[in-house]
């Protein structure tokens, strides 16, 4: 009885490895994600949106509340699909060190774009952003020009919600970081700070 036990652990945990032995690109990771980056589509949903897309046919599906969601891009390595009308989620795969890992950027648009990034393992399994990438603040966002007496702390001030929101540049390996600043604030204080931003930053990947 007990070497049965052991035979039937044994193969399942054989199927377990399988299964993530044979999820080697984004679009079968993608299948295999649990819920915790895409909570509103199922694999069924996931798999008939891969079908298509390797068709060369780009559709709306819908998500678990009955909402469109559509993949733009897909590759082996890079992954934008709108969940709902206002709610995009982009994936990469890419190397860290000996590893493959997963950037996960969820992005909301109400009516700001506002973003957050995650990092998983192949297992989907949560990493430290922190190990990864560094988030930028607001204050990245600000520049003097020469001569302008200015402080940066007077624009810091200004901005009562700093909001950022983020994009992936596949083919080089960057995340691309924008503030979202023009689209809550109103245009008169807006103005008053524009000449003191800088649209978006480049942050590389570690």
């Amino acid at each position: 009885m007990k070497n049965f036990k052991s035979i039937i652990l044994l193969l399942t945990l054989l199927a377990v490895f399988a299964l993530t032995a044979e999820a080697s690109t984004l679009k079968e990771l993608f299948i295999e994600e649990s819920g915790q980056v895409f909570p509103l589509l199922n694999r069924k949903v996931k798999m008939d949106m891969i079908d298509y897309c390797n068709e060369g046919v780009y559709k709306d599906f819908p998500n678990a509340l009955g909402d469109g969601c559509r993949i733009n891009k897909v590759s082996d390595n890079h992954l934008s699909i709108n969940t709902s009308k206002n709610h995009t989620v982009e994936l990469l795969l890419t190397q860290h060190k000996k590893d493959s890992i997963i950037v996960a950027i969820t992005t909301v648009n109400l009516p700001a774009k506002d973003s957050r990034i995650e990092f998983f393992n192949t297992r989907w399994e949560k990493l430290d952003t922190k190990k990864f990438f560094k988030e930028p603040s607001m204050k990245n966002f600000i520049k003097i020009p020469k001569g302008d007496k200015t402080k940066k702390e007077t624009v810091l001030n200004s901005i009562d919600f700093p909001i950022i929101c983020y994009s992936i540049n596949p083919a080089k390996n960057i995340i691309n970081a924008r503030h979202s600043l023009k689209s809550y604030m109103s245009k008169e204080d807006y103005e008053k700070i524009a000449p003191y931003l800088v649209d978006s930053l480049a942050v590389p990947i570690k």
